[in-house]
């Protein structure tokens, strides 16, 4: 569903206002400032080296977003005309044959497909599941202050363009599970605030760029399921941030590089399904909080680092499908689990001395002692969170999502961001209404965003003692995302969702059970991996 089941009347406001002489006139005032020689449009707002940035955009594009019905009081919104011309010229090349995008000169941008608005700027682009079967455009890089830009589970085509690597202001870009060729631009290494780089199933070729290893503020990086091939780049050893670092089944070769051991905040390493040879480094073993090692179904060689014992919280690890030597280390017997033991095939290794075997013990014995520890400051961490919240007289202000907060003429925010844990206190009144009503009847509703970085479990709980709650899970950021789950229970005070969900964006709808009922409710998100 997208933004226009809010009850607004915009629609007729834009449409009495461009046919006033007021914005006839700001229609060509506009066009003069932003059309340049040969009928295209230069878009010089990004200081001497701007023009070599962008992509030239037809000057008709530019025209029809100045009707002030796409843009409202265009000649006050330069910006956001630049940002509708680039998405227009766009719309054929995405669309492929299946033409499903609402995209239009007629429509106002806030209320178009996938398209989220703030500040005056396009700042979000979700279109997941749409169907989409053409390219992605070169014209989207002409969007300069877009945050998210987010393409998942289509049958997009082609090559992944190059000038993607000038939006300076992405933190997430998501391509995942496409139809992509070619290789990875190296420009995307110029992307300075990007979070999470997803791009994986497609069918992406050649080497990883070692320029990604830029990408200093990156927390995730998925390039699994593609025909990568060469050697990984030490330059990732640089991602001092990076979470989650996914190269899994792909035909990557030669060295794992022990630069990787520097990555003092990775979780996540899954290197398995490739063609990786030499002995596992040792160096490995510093990455502190790694939890999950994957490197089955490699060529590796030689001894399994006793090293890889001194990573204090690892859960997992799996190394069968080499060609290893040697034993076991004591130390991995719970991470590796029986089952990996007998697909290894190698003898646990024998203690030295006396001392050894006490040493072991003494070291179980104190990560028990830890593991207690650890349990128990997580249950006094609740219990103070929850003693703080209830001492608050008004509820949590959340972080602002990054797409339109109120219904204009109200002060009503119907779109919010929660944090990965936390509770929102809210109210449902006339304001905002629900996006996912299959009866087209009126209930009111409030949208809460957040994404997700690694797969986890999200438990999600709608309570309200003043009307009946129901709750729906939106897949991407904003109001017209597919649903994924959904619960509602007639006469019941409270629902909950559970799921394990991929990394991605996603939009929680708190909704009531029946019609035009207002009242105050509770939501609650629970994250866990």
């Amino acid at each position: 569903m997208s933004n226009s089941r809010l009850s607004m009347s915009k629609r007729a406001t834009m449409i009495a206002t461009g046919l006033a002489l007021v914005a006839v006139m700001a229609v060509i005032a506009v066009s003069l400032l932003l059309t340049g020689v040969g009928g295209v449009t230069a878009f010089n707002t990004g200081g001497s080296d701007s023009a070599a940035r962008h992509m030239p955009i037809p000057s008709q594009y530019t025209e029809q977003c100045s009707n002030g019905v796409a843009v409202p009081n265009s000649e006050d919104n330069v910006g956001l005309v630049t940002d509708c011309a680039a998405l227009l010229a766009a719309k054929e090349a995405l669309e492929g044959t299946t033409g499903n995008l609402n995209w239009s000169a007629d429509v106002g941008i806030s209320d178009w497909d996938g398209i989220t608005v703030a500040t005056g700027r396009v700042e979000g682009l979700f279109l997941v599941q749409r169907s989409l079967n053409g390219t992605i455009p070169s014209a989207l890089s002409n969007l300069d202050n877009l945050v998210e830009l987010h393409l998942p589970f289509n049958q997009l085509t082609g090559a992944i363009p190059p000038e993607l690597g000038n939006l300076a202001n992405l933190d997430g870009l998501v391509l995942k599970s496409n139809q992509l060729t070619g290789t990875i631009p190296p420009e995307l290494g110029n992307l300075a605030n990007l979070a999470a780089l997803v791009l994986s199933g497609n069918q992406l070729t050649g080497e990883i760029p070692a320029k990604l290893g830029n990408l200093a503020n990156l927390t995730g990086l998925d390039l699994r399921v593609n025909q990568l091939t060469g050697d990984i780049p030490s330059e990732l050893g640089n991602l001092a941030n990076l979470v989650a670092l996914e190269l899994n089944g792909n035909q990557l070769t030669g060295e794992i590089p022990s630069k990787l051991g520097r990555l003092s905040n990775l979780e996540y390493l899954y290197l398995n399904g490739n063609l990786l040879t030499s002995a596992i480094p040792v160096e490995l073993g510093d990455a502190s909080n790694l939890e999950y090692l994957h490197l089955h179904d490699n060529q590796l060689t030689g001894d399994i680092p006793s090293e890889l014992g001194n990573i204090p919280n690892l859960v997992e690890l799996r190394l069968n499908g080499n060609r290893l030597t040697g034993c076991i280390p004591r130390s991995l017997r719970a991470p590796l689990g029986d089952a990996e033991i007998e697909l290894l095939g190698l003898p646990i290794c024998a203690a030295t001395s006396a001392r050894v075997i006490a040493l072991e013990t003494q070291i179980a014995e104190h990560a028990s002692v830890i593991a207690a520890l650890r349990a128990q400051l997580a249950e006094h961490a609740s219990r103070l969170a929850a003693l703080e919240s209830a001492s608050v007289t008004a509820p949590p202000t959340p972080t602002p999502s990054p797409t339109p907060t109120s219904v204009p003429g109200t002060s009503v925010a119907c779109i919010e961001r929660i944090a990965g844990n936390g509770s929102v206190n809210g109210n449902w009144t006339p304001g905002c209404l629900t996006a996912n009503s299959s009866d087209n009847r009126t209930y009111y509703a409030r949208f809460y965003t957040f994404t997700l970085y690694a797969v986890s479990e999200v438990t999600i709980t709608l309570s309200s003692t003043d009307a009946t709650p129901y709750l729906f899970l939106l897949e991407g950021e904003g109001m017209g995302g597919a649903v994924t789950r959904e619960n509602g229970v007639a006469n019941a005070n409270s629902v909950t969702i559970t799921a394990t969900l991929q990394p991605g964006a996603y939009t929680i709808e708190a909704s009531t059970y029946r019609a035009e009922t207002a009242g105050d409710f509770t939501l609650e998100m629970e994250v866990t991996r």
